[in-house]
This record gives C-alpha cells, sequence and structure tokens, in this order.
C-alpha cells in the first residue's frame, strides 16, 4: 500500500525515516504510511499511481502536490534529507488540523463541501508552511549568508527557511538579515586597525591576478629578470605580503539586541547594522564568539542557524545590561582560557548603569577593549572607542573615527 511508486514502503531505511517524521511531528491521527508519502513527495520527484490506506490523506496530498505551496517548498527539499524532513513534519501537522476541521464540520468532498474541504486545506498548508515567496526568498538569503561566512556555517538553507517561513513575525525579522548581508562587506573596511596592537603582516604566495602589493622581492625580479617573474606569478610562486588585523589572535564580540536597537541610523536598523558587523567580523577572522545580550546574554553564535534563531526568534526586549554581558564575557574567556583575545561590544550605548569597575576587570583579561557606538553615545570610560554614524552606511569603504 502506498501513494507513491517509486519508493520502497518496506525498505529500512525509508521506514526509519518515516518514524523520524512522526516522532519530530508528534502527531496521532496518521501512521507510517503518511509520513513515507509526506517525506518522499519532497525529497524525490514522486510517481503517484499507488493507493493509498486513508482516502482524506489522499485527496489532502494531492491537493497539497497541485498547489504553488508544494512548488516552492520541493524546490528547496528535493534531495535534502533536513529540509525534507522538516516540510514532512510542517504536512503532517497541517494534515491534523485539516482532520480537526473535518471532525467538526464534516467529511463532504462534493459540491460545495468540496471547495470548503480544499480551501481549508490551503489554509492549513500555509498556516504550517508559510507563504511560498517567503520560502523562496528566505532560502535564498540563507544560502547566500552561509556561501559569505564559508564552509560548514551553514548546514541546511532549505530546512532553515522551512523552520522561519511558518511565523510571519520571523520572516519580518530577517529582513533584518537581509540588510545586514548587504552591509556587512562595506562595513568590513571598519575592521581595520580597531583590534588594537595595530596590524601584522604575513608572508604568501599568489598568482599575477591575486597581487595586491608585491614584496620587494617580486618587484626587483619584474625588472630584472621579466621571464622568471612571469613564470613565477604563473606558477603561484610569487612571494607577497599580506596584511592580517591584529594577528587574528580572536575576537570576543558582544551584540546589542535591546529594544532600542531597533530604532534606526542612517534610515537602518541599528540592530541591522550591528549584525552587519557580527558578519563582516566572522567572515574576516578566524577565531570568533559572538554573543547577544540585552537584559540576559545568550549562548554564543557559531553558524547561521543559531544567528537566524537569535535575531528572528527572541523578542526585542526594552532593557540593555551591558555590564552583566561584559562579566559574563569576562567569566566564560577565563573558563575556556581564551587568551590574546579582543573584546568588542556593539552597542547603541543606551545604558546608564553601566560598571566601569567591569570594563577594568575585562582589560586584565582580554588584550584590549573596543566598543563600537553606533549613533552619538558618549563612550564609555576605561575602554577604546570606534563609532558608525550614518556616514559610514551610505559611503562604501568609509573609515570609522577612532575616539
Amino acid at each position: 500500500m502506498g501513494l507513491l511508486l517509486n519508493v520502497d514502503y518496506g525498505d529500512a531505511l525509508v521506514r526509519a525515516r518515516a518514524l523520524r517524521v512522526l516522532r519530530a511531528s508528534g502527531v496521532r491521527a496518521v501512521g507510517v504510511e503518511e509520513a513515507v508519502d509526506a517525506y518522499y513527495v519532497h525529497y524525490r520527484s514522486p510517481i503517484f499511481g499507488g493507493r493509498a490506506s486513508s482516502p482524506v490523506w489522499e485527496r489532502f496530498l494531492m491537493a497539497y502536490v497541485k498547489s504553488q505551496y508544494y512548488g516552492a517548498v520541493s524546490a528547496v527539499s528535493r534531495l535534502n534529507h533536513k529540509a525534507s524532513l522538516e516540510a514532512a513534519v510542517r504536512l503532517l501537522k497541517a494534515f491534523e488540523s485539516y482532520l480537526r476541521y473535518l471532525d467538526s464540520y464534516g467529511r463532504a468532498w462534493f459540491g460545495r463541501g468540496a471547495r470548503e474541504a480544499w480551501a481549508v486545506a490551503m489554509k492549513q498548508i500555509r498556516r504550517h508552511l508559510g507563504d511560498p515567496a517567503d520560502v523562496v526568498e528566505l532560502y535564498r538569503l540563507f544560502k547566500r549568508l552561509g556561501e559569505v561566512l564559508g564552509r560548514g556555517r551553514s548546514d541546511s538553507p532549505g530546512a532553515l527557511a522551512l523552520s522561519v517561513a511558518s511565523d510571519p513575525r520571523r520572516v519580518r525579522l530577517s529582513r533584518i538579515l537581509a540588510k545586514a548581508l548587504a552591509l556587512s562587506s562595506r562595513l568590513g573596511a571598519l575592521l581595520d586597525g580597531v583590534w588594537g596592537l595595530g596590524e601584522e603582516e604575513e608572508r604568501a604566495y599568489g598568482s599575477l591576478h591575486r597581487l595586491r602589493r608585491a614584496a620587494l622581492y617580486a618587484k626587483a625580479l619584474a625588472l630584472g629578470a621579466p621571464p622568471l617573474f612571469l613564470h613565477k606569478a604563473a606558477s603561484a610562486e610569487l612571494p607577497v605580503y599580506r596584511q592580517v588585523g591584529g594577528g587574528d589572535k580572536g575576537i570576543y564580540l558582544l551584540v546589542d539586541k535591546s529594544g532600542s536597537m531597533y530604532g534606526a541610523l542612517g534610515g537602518v536598523e541599528k540592530i541591522a547594522v550591528a549584525a552587519a558587523y557580527a558578519i563582516a567580523v566572522l567572515r574576516r577572522f578566524t577565531n570568533v564568539v559572538i554573543r547577544f545580550f540585552d537584559v540576559e546574554v545568550y549562548d554564543p553564535v557559531s553558524d547561521v542557524e543559531r544567528l537566524v534563531d537569535v535575531l528572528t526568534r527572541v523578542a526585542a526586549s526594552g532593557g540593555t545590561d551591558i555590564t552583566q554581558a561584559v562579566e559574563a564575557a569576562v567569566e566564560d574567556a577565563e573558563r575556556r582560557r581564551l587568551r590574546g583575545y579582543v573584546l568588542a561590544v556593539v552597542t547603541d550605548g543606551e545604558d546608564d548603569r553601566l560598571n566601569p569597575v567591569a570594563v577594568r576587570e575585562a582589560r586584565a583579561v582580554f588584550r584590549d577593549v573596543v566598543f563600537v557606538l553606533l549613533g552619538a553615545q558618549k563612550p564609555p570610560p576605561h575602554a577604546r572607542a570606534v563609532r558608525i554614524s550614518p556616514n559610514d552606511l551610505r559611503l562604501a569603504g568609509a573609515a570609522s573615527a577612532v575616539i
């Protein structure tokens, strides 16, 4: 039994995946067969022709497959286990909600009852899977975000898009990430010289088209022995010196996401600017710890999934406690023995209760303490400050003003 001809319903792997879908969804009104259908219509291009044990499920599934929702979801879930699992879970939840409606208002599938049943089915699918346009837009955003941050930063943008798209509030907040992604490359220039102790240089090798500043040896070779210079350049054996900000010994970044951060700076939400700064740091440095805070301090962010979860799931709080965030960073750095890290706090500075003692204690643990201020707030004592102004957001490559 089963609707799909290109699925072996008795296969051990197929049944294992179906059982995982059932556990994750928590539904009680369906069995393994429906879970197999829900998973494999998303994982593979379905070939229908079998018979379902439940005619209601068959009608519901076929209505879904013929809808625009399926076109958007299957585009991001095909041959993707995590995305197919997420889509199957949400489809079964939509079906269970639909069954509750049928139990209350009857199971008519003809005439006006059929039209109403189809409309309710689509309503439940939209409720649990989100708007098709949002799924596609979020998938592109999260995929691009993972590409910017590098390999290993985003495991399944399809599954992440499906988990966010079902909640309109999270979709709206995800627009912040889209703005942050657009700003991150421009704010990358603000990282130069911020982390204290100047910049270091390292010897590297690169082909001719990758050279930005040739070493003296390369210049001399180009003048004295052009054929040898061209040979070494073409074979990527030409030595150059490139700058590395602060030696990349480590950045501990605290990002304020309190209620005031959702105000505008140069026409852009300050939280979007802060997120852009965090993305720029993740992209540029290897050893990075990022934690968001408002009146509490959240767990470290290490990948796209966690970054999206914090920014789109945690509601903006009305308070800011920078002192608690700095103290948590100091405690974490001591516990994990983070040596040579710079502590950077990205905030609009709207906290009159900042304890200067906490900043002094941080200076004893971290290589440097830098406050990245969004707006015109007065910088705290005992710490360097870098101000991001509206002009910095408008002009690509603008330099920050070090106070």
